[in-house]
């Protein structure tokens, strides 16, 4: 893949970030820390990515206006990540994988069993898991981020079938379940998304997902917004 270990921990706090972006709805205490921290003003993974620098602008921009009245903003953007993510009704730009994958959009179904078949093997449950769909775009994201962290534990164990395994998990994970809905998922949020908060938010995870598609020799194709392997 192309990455050190240093570099997969890296991207372990990139991937655990973007869960938390689209997992949690937001309140005054992230909010207070983002904008006190410059939290946004670069990323620990994919800056090489223009959709996460788009995002981390869109995000710093956003974070800058917010100084000196984080309550109104938090309401703002907490009001903008129930439309968008968890819905009045139906939600305007779905983080659940059926939704995209299945036919007639249908929750719970065979991506969802396959995902947490996938977690389970790997001796992993969310505390979510069961009040939502396993196939979340948050726990998806948060379960990349583990395989990675178990990378690193298995190269520093010198555990080079560990290593391997753990590689070839997250690779077939990123690409069976997170990049085919990817572009679809970010022109949902662009679309909806009222605050440049989440505008932000949808670039940046995308970018992130996208950054780490090309780790493993996955492109994306601008024109018609799939990912497919690069021709060798």
């Amino acid at each position: 893949m192309g990455m050190n270990n240093e570099e997969l921990a890296a991207a372990s706090v990139a991937f655990d970030l973007a869960a938390r972006l689209v997992q949690c709805e937001p309140d005054a205490a992230w909010i207070g820390e983002c904008v006190q921290s410059s939290f946004f003003s670069d990323a620990p993974f994919g800056e090489d990515d223009d959709a996460v620098q788009r995002g981390l602008s869109l995000l710093s921009s956003w974070c800058d206006t917010a100084g000196g009245c984080e309550e109104e903003a938090t309401q703002d953007i907490a009001r903008d990540w129930l439309r968008l993510f968890a819905g009045c009704g139906a939600p305007e730009a779905p983080i659940v994988e059926s939704f995209y994958t299945e036919p007639n959009s249908t929750l719970f179904g065979r991506a969802t069993i396959e995902v947490k078949r996938e977690y389970e093997r790997w001796g992993l449950s969310f505390e979510k898991s069961g009040k939502e769909p396993d196939d979340s775009l948050g726990l998806m994201l948060a379960f990349c981020a583990h395989l990675m962290r178990e990378q690193v534990r298995a190269v520093r164990e010198c555990n080079a079938a560990g290593t391997g395994e753990a590689e070839a998990a997250l690779e077939a994970f990123l690409a069976r379940h997170m990049l085919p809905w990817a572009s679809a998922w970010r022109f949902l949020v662009g679309e909806h998304a009222k605050t440049d908060y989440y505008r932000g938010v949808g670039e940046l995870v995308f970018g992130f997902e996208r950054a780490l598609g090309a780790k493993f020799g996955i492109g994306f194709n601008e024109a018609d917004g799939t990912f497919s392997y690069r021709v060798k």
